[in-house]
């Protein structure tokens, strides 16, 4: 029996498919076919990449593809960079 990778304690059932993490039905969701920590880590823009960072500016969640470096340290969302022009 194979427990599942994020609370070991029940047997895993799916598979995600960001991480390949093998997790129980709780840690799954179904909608995204992807696990509890790759859907809290998920671009919260594009909803298909994990995340890098946070806008600065909204607060959310973004990937590469999503955010653009400000600074060395600070990221902006292609939303809010948007809204700026």
């Amino acid at each position: 029996m194979n427990l599942c990778s994020i609370c070991e304690s029940k047997q895993s059932v799916f598979k995600c498919s960001i991480c390949g993490r093998n997790v129980c039905e709780k840690d799954f969701d179904l909608d995204k076919k992807i696990c509890r920590i790759c859907c809290e880590t998920l671009c919260k823009i594009c909803n298909k990449y994990l995340s890098i960072d946070k806008c600065s500016i909204c607060g959310r969640n973004g990937c590469e593809k999503c955010l653009i470096k400000i600074t060395p340290f600070q990221y902006i969302c292609i939303d809010c960079y948007r809204k700026m022009k």
